[in-house]
């Protein structure tokens, strides 16, 4: 039995999915019964695979259960959002972390970046990638959409108005932004750091927050898309994009970002290559037209699902 413990939200079980986000194809194809921590001490007998996803709440308590897993069974462990999130743990917690680090069998990363990062607190390591199971026939045309989609903020790492103030002073395009409406029963004095808010400059109009389905026609209706963050998670965001040939600008340390679009990745901080791919975008109908084929191509080539979860359960026998 391979168990994941997560908080999405399910009840216990594996299952089926019809668009594969991460983890979702790990889930479906590998196949990983999910277990929510509250049902952790289902977990029977000794050698059970258990991949676990570390808590976004209650993180102390949710820690301990871990401990007593450790000695007799397989116990892998992935970061959930960014790999600095957990840097703002207590001490306390960070403390049982680095020690639950040192006694994993493996931590999943998802990025070359996240692996540099969490290599000094384990040795053992397996490549865990966002991947993708639906992918759109054609690349896109240059007169095909009008605005601009700015992803962010979407999670609470993505603070800042940076790319809301290179799109407003660098493009003639519309700009679409979600909203992020902070929950109005959370004490925001008790979380470590400030959720972002609903992010707005001239020149760029808020759009509610949607489902996945919702989400994907945001993005299929897109000129193109921007995502720079000094900080990122797993990717399913630039893996949205590249499967529907929509550009998107974003974070070169991020891996999927940089296989599936290499001409619009940069450093954090490039500011003068942003605006210069964000004008390019906007205005250069080959450079357009050559990226959108090159990132649906490149997500076809090395993100589908099946080949990357195939790929996972090669590496994961080594330490079994």
């Amino acid at each position: 039995m391979v168990y994941y413990i997560n908080e999405l939200g399910l009840p216990d079980g594996t299952y089926k999915f019809d668009r594969h986000r991460l983890p979702q194809a790990y889930m479906e194809l590998f196949p990983w019964f999910s277990l929510s921590w509250n049902n952790i001490n289902k977990i029977e007998g000794e050698n059970n695979i258990i991949i676990i996803q570390t808590p976004v709440s209650d993180e102390l308590n949710k820690l301990k259960n871990i401990l007593p897993l450790l000695n007799n069974n397989k116990v892998f462990i992935t970061q959930e959002s960014s790999v600095f999130d957990w840097f703002d743990w207590s001490a306390k917690e960070q403390e049982m972390y680095i020690h639950i680090l040192s006694k994993c069998t493996a931590f999943c990363y998802h990025s070359e970046y996240d692996k540099q990062i969490m290599s000094i607190f384990t040795s053992n390591f397996i490549k865990y990638p966002g991947c993708i199971n639906l992918f759109y026939s054609e690349s896109r045309k240059f007169e095909e959409n009008n605005y601009i989609a700015l992803i962010n903020p979407l999670k609470g790492y993505q603070r800042g108005m940076i790319p809301h103030k290179l799109l407003s002073t660098n493009c003639k395009a519309k700009i679409y932004a979600p909203k992020y409406n902070r929950p109005s029963n959370v004490d925001m004095s008790k979380i470590y750091i400030p959720r972002p808010d609903n992010y707005m400059l001239e020149g760029i109009e808020l759009v509610e927050r949607m489902n996945v389905d919702e989400w994907i026609n945001f993005i299929y209706n897109a000129k193109f898309g921007v995502d720079i963050n000094r900080d990122f998670a797993g990717g399913n965001c630039s893996l949205e994009f590249g499967s529907l040939g929509v550009p998107l600008i974003g974070n070169i340390n991020l891996d999927t970002q940089r296989d599936i679009f290499p001409d619009l990745s940069f450093e954090f901080n490039d500011y003068e290559n942003f605006k210069k791919v964000i004008n390019l975008l906007e205005n250069d109908k080959d450079f357009y037209e050559e990226v959108s084929l090159k990132a649906l191509n490149n997500t076809k080539e090395k993100y589908n699902s099946v080949k990357i979860v195939e790929q996972f359960k090669q590496d994961i026998q080594k330490f079994l």
